[in-house]
């Protein structure tokens, strides 16, 4: 294969973004992709979630944004839904907004694709990392298995946006992870059709068999679904699908009339980066997804009729091995609204802590319902010559990162990555000698949002 300025590990929210922003900045780029198309985990069925922080700024822009208004365009999606509220209970409500970015997932497979092939990214599918070749901390090539069986990919610059530090990780460089028992659960999110969300809300409010109206983590929000009709798009609460069991915590999200997509299955004690464990965790949800659909259409108001139409093509994994970087982002940073003179993304979600033990979920929110700061240096591994990182596996502790591994976090942080290879490649330097100042400009002039 020929030799690139940059390669981009992973097609994820992350790494799509890092390899649109490398190539827009004049890089000769590739990405590699373990599966067959882009987008990672936003394909499962959920939506982009803080684009906007909970006192109404928005605070993610650019190339995520142009992503968005793309899948517009093409009737993919209604953009950005504002106007829900954080409830602590009915009667105080928390003066924080909640908004959330709904989208086809199968629109999004398309859009990213043709968004990257328009920017002169080249891209190789269903290629898996297996090794690293180093020479004095800087790494050289990548050995990949392919259909056509191992190949080499050679790069001056390389972006780890594999979700679990794994390039950084088989190049040598250290990284961190809090360990299996006490990192958040892993869940497979389910697609159901003929959902009724009006008896869903019914079901809520009369505590049948559907708890939760009154926690601070339920919202509602209604908006406009793609075939025009006017609906409940996002529904959170606890589902009680057996008598004899705990109820099952879970976001409901919806962008044509009666489907939705659940976030609501959970397999606990799983390390992601044991082949043994995310083995077991795939087989646990599969279990857990027929389970579910059981109990909550014998049950649970509003699924008399529901039937399974797709799970995701994985589990999705909330926590793993993250690097350690130049600056490691603390949950302080994130409640306090930490700035910082190198600051390349913004973060706005509360920290959202899914329990390691399978409990309720936990949120705790940023002061006065504002944002943060992500400083360049956490995308920076320590010691490593020619490597960034973007996405969950940035330098931050484990709290921090129940906010930081967002989607619209990752891709912000997935601009910079990418504009800071291409940088750093036509200047023949360092990622950690780039200034700060000469990439913030990059970046404010193709759109991004560093300061509110």
């Amino acid at each position: 294969m020929k030799k690139y300025d940059v390669l981009v590990c992973g097609g994820g929210t992350a790494g799509m973004i890092a390899a649109a922003a490398s190539a827009r900045s004049g890089a000769r780029t590739l990405l590699i992709e373990r599966e067959g198309y882009l987008g990672g985990t936003a394909t499962y069925g959920i939506p982009f979630l803080g684009f906007y922080s909970g006192n109404g700024s928005k605070v993610v822009g650019g190339l995520p944004q142009e992503l968005v208004d793309r899948m517009v365009a093409a009737g993919g999606s209604k953009g950005h839904m504002r106007g829900g509220e954080w409830m602590e209970k009915l009667s105080e409500q928390v003066n924080h907004e909640f908004s959330l970015t709904p989208f086809d997932p199968e629109c999004l497979k398309f859009i990213a694709q043709e968004m990257l092939l328009e920017s002169g990214v080249e891209m190789l599918l269903q290629a898996t990392l297996s090794d690293v070749d180093v020479k004095e901390k800087r790494i050289v090539s990548l050995e990949l298995m392919t259909v056509e069986g191992k190949k080499n990919a050679n790069a001056d610059y390389f972006i780890d946006c594999s979700g679990d530090a794994l390039l950084t990780r088989l190049a040598g460089f250290p990284t961190e992870m809090r360990g299996r028992g006490n990192m958040q659960n892993v869940t497979n999110i389910i697609r159901l059709g003929n959902v009724d969300s009006e008896r869903m809300l019914d079901g809520l409010k009369s505590g049948t068999r559907i708890s939760g109206l009154e926690d601070w983590h339920t919202r509602i929000v209604r908006g406009t679904l793609l075939d025009g009709s006017e609906g409940i798009v996002h529904i959170a609460g606890h589902a009680e699908a057996w008598p004899d069991r705990m109820p099952l915590t879970f976001t409901g999200i919806s962008w044509r009339k009666e489907e939705m997509s659940f976030n609501i299955t959970r397999t606990v004690n799983i390390d992601p980066c044991s082949a043994n464990d995310i083995t077991r965790a795939e087989i646990s949800e599969r279990k857990n997804i027929a389970d579910t659909v059981k109990g909550l259409t014998g049950r649970v108001p509003g699924f008399e009729k529901a039937y399974l139409v797709s799970s995701s093509s994985r589990v999705g994994i909330r926590e793993g091995r993250r690097i350690r970087g130049e600056f490691t982002l603390s949950e302080e940073d994130v409640l306090g609204g930490g700035e910082f003179p190198d600051t390349i993304a913004r973060g706005a979600y509360p920290i959202d802590i899914h329990d390691p033990n399978g409990g309720k979920t936990q949120f705790s929110f940023i002061k006065e319902g504002g944002s943060y700061g992500v400083p360049y240096r956490c995308l920076i591994p320590e010691g490593a010559m020619n490597l960034l990182v973007a996405g969950r596996c940035v330098s931050t502790t484990g709290k921090a990162l129940g906010s930081v591994r967002l989607m619209a976090c990752c891709m912000a942080m997935g601009q910079a990555a990418g504009s800071a290879a291409a940088l750093s490649a036509q200047q023949n330097i360092q990622p950690g000698d780039l200034s700060p100042e000469q990439l913030q400009a990059r970046l404010v002039k193709d759109g991004a949002i560093l300061q509110v």
